[in-house]
């Protein structure tokens, strides 16, 4: 069968299960004190931890990050929370995600402050200085001020660089090649802030795949941040996003993916129920999505989008 009409079914039938259609085109700060950085419960292969700190190297924030060991082999999901969510906020996600046999990585990094879309409002310069500040730290500006050690880049080396060494038998090292990351072996993903950080690390570095949720909001009255009208280093083919219909920021959204390429099945718009404009920004991926005998009713549509960049 030909590619193009395969995915059209496939979306077809995502669109009845899920009642969802195919556009064209956070919850507040969790305070995460608990201090034993080891394994998620007795047998679980969920692992939790914190990035180690010494004398006047600290982190901020520093919540804890999750990780699962995948097959051998497989890529690294690279997850990056919304605005005031951390790593535990999305964990139905994550294990969707390991049961594929992902390796996964949620990671904390510094999204306490303002969200780049009510930090640049519409500015498009603006929204590539602040994320290239927050991916790589540096080159401070009048937006954003995170330093190159509070940076996502660098939160990464570091815990793989700790998994390696209390998970050994991960192969955590894999995807990193000397002091760069191996980001052919990784799917970038995340959520309203995080996504846009996603879609922005896509941009810069041909990565295995993305994947967006209820974002990037990085396009404001028609005109789209600055770094998206230019070609990147990652096609349109393998990235994938997902809003809500009723998404305070859906036509920012999908406006943002339009300028980005990525339309058809790439370009996902839920008809799902999942409350308000301001609920439903929040619930396409978090624990906060809503659930039908436990199963999270926007799980299907997760596990659909990871398949096609695994």
């Amino acid at each position: 069968m030909r590619t193009g009409r395969r995915l059209a079914i496939i979306a077809a039938a995502l669109c009845v299960v899920l009642s969802c259609t195919v556009a064209q085109a956070a919850r507040a700060d969790t305070r995460d004190h608990a201090t034993t950085p080891d394994h998620d419960g007795p047998g679980s292969s969920l692992i939790s931890f914190r990035l180690p700190e010494t004398g006047d190297a600290f982190l901020s924030p520093n919540a804890r990050n999750f990780a699962v060991r995948g097959t051998k082999g497989s890529p690294l999901l690279l997850f990056l929370p919304a605005t005031r969510s951390v790593p535990r906020d999305y964990r139905s996600f994550l294990d969707t995600a390991a049961s594929l046999g992902y390796h996964v990585l949620a990671l904390d990094y510094p999204n306490r402050g303002q969200s780049v879309v009510h930090l640049c409002a519409g500015a498009p310069r603006c929204y590539g200085e602040v994320q290239r500040n927050r991916f790589q730290g540096g080159g401070q500006s009048a937006f954003n001020s995170v330093d190159r050690r509070d940076s996502i880049l660098n939160r990464l080396r570091m815990s793989l660089d700790h998994l390696q060494f209390t998970d050994p038998g991960g192969a955590w090292s894999r995807y990193r090649s000397g002091d760069s990351i191996r980001w052919d072996r990784v799917v970038v993903a995340g959520h309203s802030q995080g996504g846009g950080l996603a879609a922005y690390i896509a941009h810069r570095f041909r990565v295995h795949g993305a994947l967006m949720f209820s974002s990037p909001v990085q396009s404001d009255a028609g005109v789209p941040a600055r770094w998206m009208r230019k070609s990147g280093a990652t096609p349109a083919s393998v990235q994938y996003g997902l809003v809500d219909v009723r998404d305070r920021y859906a036509t920012n959204v999908t406006a943002s993916w339009a300028t980005m390429g990525m339309t058809g099945t790439h370009a996902i718009v839920s008809e799902l129920d999942l409350g308000s404009p301001s609920d439903s920004h929040l619930r396409t991926v978090t624990d906060r999505s809503p659930r039908v005998d436990g199963v999270p009713v926007l799980a299907p549509t997760w596990r659909w989008m990871l398949e096609q960049v695994r």
